[in-house]
């Protein structure tokens, strides 16, 4: 990143947050502490006051005060600073703040001759025309399943969905729902009733209209076997573009379910669904068409120029390849042979960073690593066990060695940047001495100085299924059978394929538990009731009737209050070792606007408003970025 980029992100952390010390910025900023305190004296010599006062760095001059303070050449100087560095922001909010400070500087600079001011303008986002064109090649390491909103439930494939499906509803970039096929709907004061007005003007790629009936269709197909939506009483169309479901009690997450693919009425009716060629053929209303899948399981998008949003897709093209591991995923993105990756871990991400012009995008992700106890197990039926263990675990070694500081810690069953987490839980401190002291109470010390705990004449073995899914998860596996060695105990690690993992019995398991756009996801493993979601056997009568509170409950204070006793209770019972809240990560060779995204699982939804930015100094984008040649939205 520039100098000049570096300026102007400084400066926006100095506006938003004033109290930021230099070792805050340089976190930040990702540069030294030694490079803050240049970059403070370069704002210095322009004319930009900047002290450190209360604990923090403070902007000490308004915007007019420092206009009067400077010379020409200054202001010129800060304007091109600004320029820059806005071209690399899409916070619409600071844009509009440097568009302002930029405005101010033009009326101040000196006219020409010709009465003419050297003006540099930056509109905001909203504001700005897209450049439209451009194609993408993503790589993954998942296989694609069949396409049909009815019968789908693969990761990558309910994520290809999204592209070229349109639902109810759908989920930003921070995972709040807005009007997609729905301009709007209504609730009953009871909250049993939701009504849905559907926009009139919607097609299928194959131009048939998508009314009520087609909502009514899919919700129909999928009510018998998902058990999420068993609490719909009935399902019923009023017109063509009215369409309304009773549910059977109220449930406060219902709308984040209504993001569900419609499926076209009139090609499945009455058809074949499981040998269907609509399968690897899907036709959609959404943002992108696929046009080829090969035997290869390489998939071609196409922008849809009819897509019923305002705009189509920024995108001309999205190539989809699947790779067999990471290595070939690695090698192909530093040959420039892919343009973003999936499923790299941290360590891989940052060394593509070191091989050329690569960017990392992330988001605060909504998943969380912990090792889960089967608590059916005698073993880990004495508490003291499972909270010998809890302090057996140097989390801030894990988060910085195997995942390269690409995650926080994380103390219960939510994602740290969900308002459902409790932030008065406090992480359990690494203390070899507690955790040895609490084994030694459960019995468990070393009689024959061989360093492994024993009981009884048997030695303190466990073993920690591992499904092979991810690097970062086996890289976390050796670092916690090394540090359980430190306490004595001896860890067996069992790989699995993640698809056998609910069929294989375990003492442990290491897993990434997804949380998604609402905390209600923790209803299927905490709830004792959920039948075969709940794999480790918890059963807390409390954190029940907390679970189902949380789900009639449509006060959102009242819901925040009650998912933080759930997170403390949870914690509490040390059914499992939470490690940390992970980042979610991709890797581009691009750089992007509006790359917004709150988890992996939902990454492609926003990818229809993505526009390549060209980099100038290296040029990796012109590859594939083609002119916009007036295309109109």
């Amino acid at each position: 990143m520039a100098k000049s980029e570096r300026l102007f992100e400084m400066l926006e952390y100095i506006k938003e947050y004033p109290y930021l010390n230099a070792q805050d910025l340089a976190r930040l900023c990702n540069v030294s502490e030694r490079g803050i305190y240049r970059y403070l004296n370069t704002l210095s010599r322009a004319g930009i006051s900047v002290r450190f006062q209360e604990d923090g760095y403070k902007l000490l001059d308004s915007e007019l005060d420092f206009l009067k303070k400077v010379d020409v050449e200054s202001l010129r100087g800060v304007r091109e600073l600004l320029s820059i560095g806005m071209e690399n922001c899409d916070d619409d909010e600071l844009l509009q703040y440097g568009g302002d400070f930029i405005d101010l500087i033009n009326e101040n600079l000196p006219k020409s001759k010709l009465g003419k001011s050297d003006e540099i303008r930056i509109l905001p986002t909203g504001m700005r025309s897209p450049r439209y064109g451009g194609t993408v090649t993503i790589g993954h390491s998942s296989k694609p399943d069949i396409i049909n909103p009815i019968l789908t439930h693969d990761t990558i494939s309910v994520t290809l969905m999204n592209l070229i499906f349109s639902s109810l509803v759908k989920l930003d970039g921070t995972g709040k729902p807005i009007p997609d096929l729905a301009r709007n709907w209504k609730i009953s004061e009871d909250g049993l009733k939701w009504t849905f007005f559907l926009r009139d003007d919607v097609k299928f790629h194959d131009g048939h209209p998508l009314t009520a009936a087609d909502v009514e269709f899919t919700y129909r197909s999928i009510i018998p076997t998902a058990e999420r939506y068993k609490l719909i009483s009935r399902v019923e169309t009023e017109g063509n573009y009215v369409f309304r479901m009773i549910l059977k009690h109220p449930f406060a997450p219902f709308i984040r379910w209504m993001a569900r693919a419609i499926a076209p009425k009139h090609l499945l009716e009455d058809a074949d669904l499981h040998d269907n060629p609509f399968n690897r053929r899907p036709i959609g209303s959404g943002p992108f068409k696929l046009t080829d899948w090969t035997e290869d399981d390489t998939m071609v998008l196409d922008a849809n120029r009819e897509y019923f949003q305002q705009g189509r897709p920024i995108l001309d093209t999205l190539i989809l390849k699947s790779y067999p591991d990471r290595a070939s995923a690695l090698q192909a993105i530093t040959k420039g042979e892919m343009d973003i990756a999936l499923d790299l871990a941290a360590s891989d991400l940052l060394f593509a960073s070191k091989q050329g012009p690569f960017r990392i995008y992330s988001a605060q992700g909504s998943s969380y690593y912990a090792v889960f106890f089967n608590l059916e197990d005698p073993l880990f039926a004495d508490a003291r066990i499972r909270k010998a263990l809890d302090y057996a675990i140097d989390r801030e070694s894990i988060i910085k060695n195997q995942l390269k500081g690409r995650s926080v810690p994380c103390t219960g069953p939510f994602s740290t940047h969900s308002w459902s987490y409790n932030p008065d839980v406090q992480t359990t401190l690494h203390d070899i001495e507690k955790s040895r002291e609490l084994l030694e109470q459960a019995g468990w010390v070393d009689t024959d100085g061989d360093g492994i705990l024993d009981k009884d004449g048997q030695p303190f073995e466990i073993s920690i299924t591992v499904p092979n899914i991810s690097d970062s998860l086996e890289r976390l596996a050796v670092a916690i059978k090394i540090q359980l060695m430190q306490v004595g105990i001896r860890t067996k690690l069992v790989y699995t394929k993640d698809s056998e993992l609910h069929k294989t019995p375990f003492q442990a398991i290491l897993a990434r538990i997804p949380t998604g756009s609402d905390p209600d996801e923790a209803y299927r493993l905490w709830n004792s009731r959920s039948e075969g979601t709940n794999m480790i056997s918890y059963e807390n009568g409390f954190v029940d009737e907390l679970l189902e509170q949380g789900r009639q409950t449509t006060d959102l204070e009242k819901r925040k209050a009650i998912y933080h006793k759930i997170h403390k209770m949870i914690h509490d019972d040390y059914p499992a070792i939470f490690l940390a809240s992970g980042f979610e990560s991709i890797g581009s060779i691009y750089r992007f606007r509006n790359p917004s995204f709150f988890s992996m699982l939902h990454f492609l939804t926003t990818i229809k408003d993505w526009q390549i930015v060209e980099e100038g100094r290296e040029g990796i984008a012109r590859k594939h970025l083609q002119k916009a040649n007036d295309i109109s939205s």
